[in-house]
């Protein structure tokens, strides 16, 4: 079987992962409700479809005398699970309670499935459907890849239409990987990030004492409609600025409230997918950025505004230089911010 190194984007992930085995924060998994007939047969052979596609879920792992490799073992392709609670006195908390415990099981890397999916019956037109991968293998855009992956080949399949091409290759993504490390690029990517994060100030918290990794994690998603976003996009339209970026740019503010300092360096997702090779490749490319805010109450709002989103735009243009690096870069290893 052919060996790849680890990506830069799954190299943070691994040694994270070796340091706290028993941590199992980056199991991560969703589950989507689904409400009307469904045709389970055909959303099995969909499933089947989309897994043939992404061998980033075959993936194993092992160590080597020059570190950590992976490779694509077939015997670890994932089956769709099927659980039928129909007989459970409250069908939806036992699916619930099924896939906490698999979210919570830690994986070890060397020997189990990176992957796991259950299509849970509820009631004759009510599934939920577990997705679990590890985040080494795929992260935030590739969940959304394979997913509607799925629903796409069942939908061709239901109505007689043909789908979208198959996914890329996973060894693109590696390709791509190893071609950026030694590129002019990175080392100008690398010198953009030491300029900007050059005299940090000192690291502020909105929680007291020493930084520890969480084993579990609460994400809630609001649908972002009506006056909330009728106000955002028109003060995104008087600044000039997009309404994302203003977004980021009042969390940015909130957290300093909380920081009380003159500045504060907030994490900002990149999906690192824009101009890449690997962009349908279902596989971990996400990057954290750091941004700068400098808040100062005297500022007009559209001033701050405008300042926050430059330094977005020429962020996202050096944004395939991992934040593990920057990290190395500065000697911020150990637990230091």
């Amino acid at each position: 079987m052919t060996r790849f190194p680890l990506t830069e984007a799954q190299s943070g992930l691994w040694y994270f992962q070796k340091m706290e085995p028993e941590n199992p924060i980056l199991n991560t998994g969703q589950y989507l409700e689904i409400v009307g007939p469904l045709e389970v047969d055909v959303f099995r052979a969909a499933f089947d479809r989309m897994v043939e596609e992404t061998e980033a879920l075959t993936l194993r792992f092992t160590e080597e005398a020059g570190g950590p490799v992976q490779y694509l073992d077939p015997a670890m392709r994932p089956t769709l699970g099927y659980a039928d609670l129909l007989g459970e006195p409250d069908p939806e908390a036992a699916a619930i309670a099924a896939m906490r415990r698999d979210t919570d099981t830690p994986l070890d890397l060397t020997r189990d499935p990176v992957a796991a999916f259950t299509l849970f019956r509820l009631s004759d037109e009510r599934y939920f459907w577990y997705e679990r991968v590890h985040h080494l293998a795929i992260d935030g855009y590739g969940w959304v890849l394979i997913t509607n992956r799925v629903a796409e080949l069942y939908s061709a399949a239901i109505n007689g239409t043909n789908p979208a091409p198959a996914f890329p290759p996973f060894e693109q993504a590696v390709t791509e990987n190893a071609e950026y490390l030694s590129s002019e690029r990175r080392a100008a990517d690398r010198a953009y990030w030491h300029d900007y994060l050059a005299n940090l100030p000192e690291p502020g918290s909105m929680a007291q004492g020493r930084p520890v990794s969480g084993h579990t994690f609460r994400r809630h998603s609001r649908f972002l409609r009506g006056p909330i976003l009728d106000k955002l996009r028109a003060v995104a339209q008087a600044a000039k600025v997009t309404w994302p970026d203003v977004l980021t740019a009042l969390v940015s503010a909130y957290c300093q409230r909380f920081t009380g300092t003159s500045e504060v360096v907030v994490g900002v997702p990149h999906m690192g997918r824009l101009g890449s090779k690997a962009a349908r490749v279902p596989c971990t490319l996400m990057n954290v950025l750091p941004l700068r805010a400098k808040i100062d109450d005297r500022q007009p709002m559209p001033e701050f505004l405008g300042a926050v989103a430059k330094d977005l735009i020429k962020a996202r243009r050096h944004g395939r230089y991992r934040s593990e690096q920057m990290r190395r870069d500065f000697g911020l290893i150990g637990g230091a911010r």
